[in-house]
This record gives C-alpha cells, sequence and structure tokens, in this order.
C-alpha cells in the first residue's frame, strides 16, 4: 500500500486538515484524528501498526476501533489518494 505522491495534505490551525488529489480533482477534508492517521501512512506504517499508533496516542481509544482504520483506509482508496501497489 503506497500514498498517491501527487496527493498533498494541508494542514489548518486548529489540527484539521485538506488532502488534494489533482489528478482526480479529489479533496477530502479531515479532522485531528484524519490527519494523525494520513501522516502515519505518510510515515509507511501498515494498517495494523496505524490501528496500533492511534490506541497509544488517543486515550480511552480501544482496539474496536480498528474498523475506523479501516473505513478511513477506503475512504482514501475510494479517493484514490492510495494504490495497493
Amino acid at each position: 500500500m503506497n500514498l498517491n505522491p501527487f496527493a498533498t495534505m494541508a494542514g489548518q490551525f486548529d489540527g484539521s486538515g485538506l488532502i488534494f488529489e489533482p489528478e482526480s480533482n479529489s479533496a477530502v477534508a479531515f479532522n485531528k484524528t484524519g490527519v494523525f492517521l494520513w501522516n502515519c501512512f505518510k510515515e509507511g506504517r501498515s494498517e495494523q501498526e496505524t490501528a496500533a499508533a492511534l490506541f497509544e496516542h488517543y486515550n480511552g481509544v480501544t482496539p474496536d476501533k480498528a474498523a475506523d482504520v479501516k473505513a478511513f483506509l477506503d475512504r482514501l482508496r475510494a479517493r484514490s489518494f492510495f494504490s495497493e501497489d
């Protein structure tokens, strides 16, 4: 799984962000958690490693939230922000 090299994140002052992919002219806004997840994937972490980092970073997040990480990934894949190469 690789990030689309053309997709870029623009962070906002409040910790939220906007990801833009010029080839598909697609943009998605994310809250602080979405930005955290994006940055984990940008570092090359796998889905499982990202879920573990989420649990470690945010107090009170339980392992059942791994489905949320998958949903986030599915949303990004649908918008061509990731490739499976």
